[in-house]
């Protein structure tokens, strides 16, 4: 894996506060995201609060942390969400910067290509203009995976 010279939590740091955007789901539907970066536990943590919205209500809602796990010693990110029963950790696979990003990290919970099981992938684009891109690839057994929602985040003045 690729990992960039200043630490990743470090890099999500600069980026802590509200967003907003939208964005579009599996089916192609438009919906209002609102996105909270936070940095918590004396810089151990960021914290993210994410949900989706529709003209009608809430459809998505999830916590998500990132930190090291202190039992692989690698990059991780723990994700609740009102999609799923529990709590699903994705591992951090690449983190890399090019023209778009600062900083594009992907988290991934199982290959892609198994078929046989559920596979999700979450990607955050840390961009140069300081948006932030939210991304969800997933597939469920017996189906392809592939990118099922994103969003695109400005952080909000207050």
């Amino acid at each position: 894996m690729n990992t960039l010279p200043i630490p990743l939590l470090t890099r999500l740091r600069e980026f802590v506060g509200r967003y907003e955007g939208k964005g579009t789901n599996h089916t192609g539907d438009s919906f209002h995201a609102d996105f909270l970066l936070d940095d918590a536990l004396d810089g151990n943590l960021i914290e993210v609060r994410f949900r989706a919205r529709d003209t009608e209500n809430t459809f998505h809602e999830e916590r998500t942390w990132i930190s090291e796990d202190l039992t692989s010693n690698k990059m991780a990110l723990w994700t609740v969400s009102s999609n799923t029963p529990g709590m699903l950790r994705l591992e951090l696979i690449e983190d890399k910067s090019d023209g778009s990003y600062l900083s594009l990290l992907t988290f991934r919970l199982g290959d892609p290509e198994d078929k046989s099981r559920f596979r999700e992938q979450i990607q955050i684009g840390l961009r140069h203009d300081r948006a932030i891109e939210y991304v969800y690839s997933w597939g469920v057994p017996h189906e392809a995976f592939g990118v099922k929602s994103k969003a695109l985040l400005k952080r909000v003045t207050t």
